[in-house]
């Protein structure tokens, strides 16, 4: 990240959890729909994040995950994630937590799955989404999946997480040529918080 930009930024995302922090206190439980109408202005406010900004060219792979603040402080996370040019996702979960997605730079395809734990993983797809800069989508279902992609082949994207509680780990799916699903548990990798 640029030296000069990091008090911006700061400030940003200091902005950011204090507005999901009002939300929560607001409404209980959380109106995860009207948290991300509320957070959809945040590529518009001073110090937004672009992707020059947070971009990682010394990085192999270039994807990051961003803390903005410590969840254990909180109660939810809250990151940015960067993604490399034609970047794309596994089909994942997001552990039973609610959460939302808002563009802050660039384009992302997003699929969202209806998920079936029961004895085996089941995923239905519920169509494609395709997001650009202040677009979003939140999720309060625990039977809820997605793979995202970036639809640029030449340039990062920059998107804003927040999640109703610490997404420690994900289960990804994958299914084989008889089109039956299995899944496998990962742990997520997050930088130090911003703030």
């Amino acid at each position: 990240m640029h030296d000069a930009l990091k008090p911006a930024i700061t400030r940003w995302a200091e902005r950011i959890l204090d507005t999901v922090d009002a939300c929560m206190r607001e409404n209980k439980p959380i109106d995860v729909d009207h948290l991300a109408e509320v957070l959809a202005s945040a590529p518009t406010w001073q110090g937004c994040p672009h992707t020059e900004d947070v971009a990682d060219a010394a990085s192999a792979s270039g994807y990051r995950r961003i803390a903005l603040t410590d969840h254990a402080t909180r109660g939810y996370d809250a990151l940015l994630i960067v993604w490399p040019p034609g970047h794309a996702t596994p089909i994942h979960d997001h552990d039973g937590l609610w959460g939302m997605e808002i563009m802050l730079d660039g384009v992302l395809e997003v699929e969202a799955f209806d998920l079936s734990l029961q004895e085996h993983p089941h995923l239905v797809s519920r169509g494609v989404s395709v997001i650009g800069i202040g677009d979003h989508l939140a999720f309060s279902q625990a039977d809820y999946a997605h793979r995202c992609r970036n639809l640029s082949s030449n340039r990062a994207a920059v998107s804003l997480h927040i999640y109703g509680g610490a997404l420690d780990t994900y289960r990804s799916y994958h299914s084989d040529d008889a089109e039956r699903w299995t899944s496998k548990i990962h742990q997520t990798v997050r930088e130090p918080a911003l703030v």
